[in-house]
């Protein structure tokens, strides 16, 4: 028994030692959620786990004017979530010069991903902001419980769903920009 103990122990130690350096932590705060938008959820950035809220980043800007904001859900592990990236990056800038919108790509990741969201956000050179749900909250607050991805969401200048979309197939991008330039 000391023996198998003997050799149990240093493996076991080993084992958790490899999983500590490949493992990212993030400590939960209390706090409350809300189910009115701008919501209360953590979010952090790609890369730095900077913290935020919803409430920070959903924010409509102090001076100047308001603009709808694109909600685009996704994991790194969906093709069609990438699909759908893909095709926004590539009519991003072209959209832009015609309209005033804000497009943020939230990922819904578990944390042992968390690291492929930001290195995939550079691989397929995302032109818009990318933030993580730390806690897989917004499940919480959007309708239909973000069941199946990609999922899209307009908010108008008023803080309203405006638009909503569920999966993703060529051309769908075409009916997104429509509905940011009615918004405008």
């Amino acid at each position: 028994m000391k023996r198998l103990f003997a050799f149990a122990l240093p493996v076991c130690l080993m084992f958790f030692a490899q999983m500590a350096q490949s493992q990212v932590i993030f400590r939960y705060p209390e706090y409350v959620l809300d189910t009115v938008y701008p919501y209360n959820i953590l979010l952090t950035d790609m890369d730095s786990l900077e913290e935020f809220t919803s409430k920070q980043v959903l924010a409509q800007p102090e001076k100047g004017p308001r603009q709808p904001i694109v909600l685009a859900f996704w994991l790194t592990t969906c093709p069609p979530c990438r699909n759908e990236l893909s095709t926004y990056t590539a009519n991003y800038e072209a959209w832009k010069k015609q309209a005033n919108f804000r497009l943020l790509a939230i990922s819904l990741d578990h944390p042992h991903r968390f690291r492929d969201i930001g290195r995939l956000a550079r691989e397929m050179g995302f032109p818009f902001e990318v933030y993580w749900d730390v806690h897989r909250f917004f499940r919480a607050v959007m309708p239909g419980g973000l069941n199946g991805l990609p999922q899209v969401f307009i908010i108008d200048k008023e803080g309203q769903i405006a638009y909503y979309h569920k999966g993703f197939r060529p051309g769908d991008e075409q009916e997104l920009f429509q509905k940011i330039l009615q918004l405008q």
